[in-house]
């Protein structure tokens, strides 16, 4: 029935992780962000006041996050990220864990509204609190779903998403269980056969050491997770930019493919070469600055990015610092 060329393992474990970016992530949406996440490539099947869910084809459906509120100010945050459903004969995939528990269940639910079944498999793109928080919503008693990562991604998130009580504004009334995987990807590429219809799992890096793409030839369709973010800036806090940047243009080389990033709208490859743009920014007047031996606060005091490039909201007012720290890692 289904195949997947991963190695079993189980292992749970019960941590919280803020993912420190998340607690205060949203604080400085804005009216263009709301406008952005309002953009749809595909028609939505269902819309709630934190996500939709879009129809790209038979049997692939995008969940679109929308956690802007109607003034462009922090809105609800139950799934955070964007993810998908893919269907074949025998087994349901869901691609991403989201944000929180109740995320997860409402993802279960959909799936089972629009499939007929509970999600069979669910996979992590990377450790992100955004990305993993919801796992445990999508187990229905001792039951659940494989949840499929790659051993590293495991390794972070109950390393990094263990901390002792939630951050102050997270949705948590207490700390979420953290589950980690039953599946545990390899490097390079594994194929998950969901019955007529076969599922390439690609490990990769450059958002954060372990980054995995879940992509379709038939229809061309790619989960970037947070290798691809679209009208918002990207989170470098974990980002090596000279692997996100190869990773990037290795996503973006077809041009047909449509796009579902970790945020903002569903896009078709060749709509995002602003993305490509803004992070060519990024590198310039990054590596201006270091050669000018410029402070990281001070230099990303400072940026800005090209007017051309069109709207890029800010998550977080922190995240031009990351981004530059990122680059100065990397420059020494």
């Amino acid at each position: 029935m289904n195949s997947c060329d991963c190695n079993r393992r189980g292992f749970f474990g019960h941590a919280f992780g803020c993912g420190a970016w998340v607690a205060v992530a949203l604080a400085a949406g804005t009216t263009q962000a709301r406008q952005a996440q309002a953009r749809t490539l595909a028609d939505p099947v269902t819309t709630t006041p934190f996500a939709r869910i879009e129809k790209i084809a038979d049997g692939v459906w995008a969940v679109v996050s929308t956690p802007f509120g109607a003034d462009g100010a922090r809105g609800d945050r139950t799934t955070l990220s964007n993810g998908g459903i893919i269907a074949g004969r025998d087994a349901v995939l869901v691609v991403e864990g989201f944000f929180t528990p109740a995320g997860g269940q409402w993802l279960s639910d959909q799936a089972l509204a629009l499939t007929g079944r509970r999600p069979t498999h669910v996979v992590a793109t990377h450790y992100h609190l955004d990305h993993v928080g919801g796992l445990a919503g999508f187990r229905q008693g001792a039951d659940g779903p494989e949840l499929l990562m790659t051993a590293r991604t495991g390794a972070l998130s109950a390393e990094r998403n263990a901390l002792a009580r939630p951050a102050e504004g997270s949705p948590f009334p207490k700390a979420p269980p953290i589950l980690l995987p039953t599946l545990v990807l390899p490097e390079g590429e594994a194929k998950l056969d969901l019955g007529g219809r076969t599922v390439r799992l690609i490990a990769r890096t450059g958002h954060t050491d372990s980054d995995v793409t879940v992509e379709l030839d038939d229809p061309r369709v790619i989960f970037g997770g947070d290798l691809l973010w679209n009208g918002i800036f990207p989170n470098y806090v974990d980002a090596d930019p000279l692997k996100l940047s190869t990773a990037v243009t290795a996503l973006l080389s077809d041009h047909t493919a449509t796009i579902v990033p970790g945020h903002g709208p569903l896009s078709i490859a060749a709509d995002l070469s602003g993305y490509k743009g803004v992070l060519d920014a990024v590198e310039a007047a990054a590596r201006r600055a270091h050669r000018a031996g410029l402070a990281v606060e001070d230099a990303a005091k400072a940026f800005t990015l090209p007017p051309s490039l069109g709207a890029w909201t800010l998550f977080n007012p922190g995240f031009y610092t990351n981004a530059f720290k990122a680059w100065y890692r990397v420059l020494g």
